[in-house]
């Protein structure tokens, strides 16, 4: 035990983190890797699950939610209109419409009057908010947009947004801001709280009672776990009545056809990608993804995430074992050589918690975020080599020097 807590053991330790420290506070840049950055940063470990590890047939069908696809901006609010007047016909317990904001169209106030009164005919209707920045500089949300009064009078409103103010086309969409407000005070649900509050206020007031400002969405599936009706197929009525009675419907955009493959203003990434490194094409429509909180929220499937504290903990933890370790080697001039030594227990601890991270994450939908530790193991090697040579070794020739020096000058006492 003293040895595990020796000096040596405890500055190399603190000399990795203040290594760390000092870069990140230099803060330095380096242009040829700023792309192999930004992919790393939106990298994360339980992506793996979703797309190796989960066998993706045996997951649940939610038999409790309906998309339904409004088309592109060529169908007009008319069809729009139609299709939920339709859709009221067959007595949805909720319909809410992830669309593009809808503002008062001059060239078309029969459209106008069409959709608002289909609105208000609705039981349960709930359209979208959005928050925005006014300026570049701002860091809090400036203003609410909400629909005109004409539609937003018969409707309940919750925000869209996808995630903070700098968030980029380019991320993977993996978690949801629960409520957002305005720097005068200006707050709003998510989409998806509203409408599982208003399909199942108990277990809604269950979701909210975490206490969560930033909720991660557990992904159920794309398209292929929800029942979809395309626009034709609710202009025609193509479905029986016990697809909609008592249902979630969710209307939004799903591109010209269920399989397609395109970039899109409303398509997003997700965890679900199968190309989890670098950019491939967005696989999710921005509804089917409020789709999947919904289903998070009625199934209880939320995920539980470790606290930042317990993050820096362990890192602490690790670096000091691996310090100790690898002083011991440096030392122990019979032991194998340091560098190759050292890869192998570097290689063995990132496999280790790249497992652990996964196994907990598919069985109990715990997410570890171990960025601090992946880091510390992977410079904890060469740090600790550099720390024993200059420092340890010269204090060591210093102290060794300084005792000789006593013993050489040290008077002779004369006997008596």
């Amino acid at each position: 035990m003293k040895k595990f807590v020796s000096w040596v053991n405890v500055f190399g330790t603190l000399s990795l983190f203040g290594f760390l420290w000092v870069l990140g506070e230099i803060g330095i840049q380096f242009d040829f890797l700023n792309v192999f950055e930004q992919v790393i940063s939106d990298y994360n470990l339980t992506d793996i699950y979703y797309t190796k590890v989960r066998d993706n047939s045996t997951v649940k069908y939610d038999e409790n939610i309906v998309l339904v696809n409004i088309g592109g901006a060529d169908r007009g609010r008319r069809s729009i209109a139609a299709q939920i007047a339709i859709l009221n016909k067959y007595e949805p317990k909720v319909i809410g419409i992830d669309a593009k904001f809808f503002t008062l169209k001059d060239e078309d106030p029969i459209g106008d009057f069409m959709l608002a009164q289909s609105i208000k005919d609705a039981k349960n209707f709930v359209m979208g908010s959005e928050f925005r920045v006014l300026s570049d500089t701002s860091s809090t949300w400036d203003t609410l947009i909400v629909p005109p009064v004409q539609f937003a009078q018969y409707a309940h409103t919750a925000h869209v947004n996808t995630g903070n103010i700098e968030f980029d086309d380019f991320v993977t969409w993996r978690d949801i801001p629960v409520k957002e407000k305005t720097r005068a005070g200006v707050e709003e649900v998510c989409f998806a709280a509203k409408i599982a509050e208003l399909y199942d206020k108990e277990v809604a007031e269950e979701f909210m009672a975490r206490g969560n400002d930033i909720e991660n969405i557990y992904f159920k599936g794309n398209l292929d776990k929800y029942q979809k009706l395309d626009v034709e197929d609710v202009l025609d009525e193509n479905f029986t009545s016990e697809t909609i009675k008592g249902k979630i419907i969710l209307m939004g955009y799903l591109g010209d056809g269920y399989t397609d493959y395109h970039f899109d203003e409303d398509k997003f990434y997700t965890p679900l990608n199968e190309k989890m490194v670098g950019r491939g094409v967005p696989d999710m429509f921005g509804v089917v993804v409020h789709a999947n909180i919904v289903s998070m929220i009625l199934d209880r499937t939320y995920i539980n995430e470790m606290p930042i504290w317990m993050g820096v903990l362990i890192a602490i933890i690790v670096c000091h074992l691996n310090v100790v370790f690898f002083t011991k080697i440096l030392f122990n001039k019979r032991i194998a050589p340091y560098y190759g030594l050292t890869k192998i227990v570097q290689l063995v601890e990132v496999l280790f918690i790249v497992s652990i991270t996964i196994l907990l994450f598919g069985m109990y939908n715990y997410k570890l975020d171990l960025t601090l530790t992946f880091l510390v193991i992977i410079l904890v090697g060469d740090v600790t080599e550099i720390y024993v040579d200059i420092f340890v070794h010269n204090i060591q020739r210093l102290k060794l020097s300084n005792k000789l020096k006593i013993k050489l000058f040290k008077p002779k006492l004369n006997r008596i």
